[in-house]
């Protein structure tokens, strides 16, 4: 793999989860190390420190992006390495180490939401988190009688793949449009989703429609959890929404001005518990 086709890959991604699309990109990395055959280290260090830092700017509302991949540019900066094959086998090993840091704290955080889940709920989510897929996972090992009510999460779509691997798991699922969450959240015991960021103050950046559903939980006193990992959280309070291409509405009106937001901020005062 080519660190541009890597790049491209991460900022074209409209389906993982902030978690995943880490993942994606630290083991892209671990490749084109593997891989570099630059046989002088000071070149070969500075391609590597480029390529981070591009990962690390290219999707401004995924915090862990950012955050797990400054432990691997640490590495880079701090390797006292005299060669390129001792420089590449301590790169590498630092993209395994973080991913496994990566995965113990998602192991954490979705254990920690499943204590919270009891027999018979009926959960509704939006988008598709990793975690909460983990979540779901579990739930269908210990709780089989959870029933799930998903959103299509346009326009990705998220939720159609949401909904197959849930039906594949044996769950009681549901599939709507967003538009008829307040019409089914009186139904709802708990909603559980997943954030791309969490902010200093403890609210979060998460796919557009997360305030929808937040409003109508509270609205009708349906706990709000968010089941996220702690290295998703910034440390301050900086909201930076990306927007994506136009043509993904397939709308081609002349004078129509098409608004294609992925992500909105969802306050504090509308979650119930940061679960992680």
């Amino acid at each position: 793999m080519r660190p541009k086709d890597l790049l491209e890959s991460i900022k074209d991604d409209h389906i993982h989860g902030s978690t995943e699309l880490a993942v994606i990109a630290i083991d892209g990395v671990r490749e084109i190390v593997e891989l570099q055959e630059n046989e002088n280290l000071i070149d070969f260090k500075q391609s590597v420190r480029s390529l981070i830092a591009e990962l690390q700017d290219c999707r401004p509302s995924m915090v862990a992006l950012n955050s797990l991949l400054q432990k691997i540019l640490n590495t880079v900066v701090d390797s006292d390495a005299m060669n390129v094959e001792l420089f590449k086998s301590t790169i590498v090993s630092s993209c395994k180490d973080v991913t496994r840091f990566v995965r113990d704290a998602q192991s954490s955080a979705v254990q920690n939401m499943v204590s919270l889940i009891e027999a018979n709920d009926v959960i509704m989510t939006h988008s598709m988190s990793s975690t909460v897929k983990n979540v779901c996972a579990c739930l269908a090992e210990s709780q089989p009688a959870v029933r799930l009510i998903v959103t299509e999460s346009r326009p990705g779509d998220e939720g159609k793949l949401l909904a197959a691997f849930l039906s594949e798991l044996g769950l009681n699922t549901s599939y709507i449009t967003e538009a008829q969450i307040d019409l089914l959240m009186p139904e709802v015991s708990k909603v559980v989703v997943g954030a791309d960021t969490v902010l200093a103050d403890g609210s979060i950046i998460n796919k557009c429609g997360t305030n929808l559903m937040a409003l109508s939980a509270q609205y009708h006193s349906v706990p709000f959890y968010v089941c996220a990992e702690s290295f998703k959280q910034k440390s301050n309070n900086e909201v930076e929404l990306e927007k994506m291409s136009s043509d993904e509405l397939k709308l081609d009106v002349a004078g129509v001005e098409v608004s294609n937001i992925y992500f909105e901020h969802l306050p504090l005062d509308l979650i119930t518990q940061w679960v992680r």
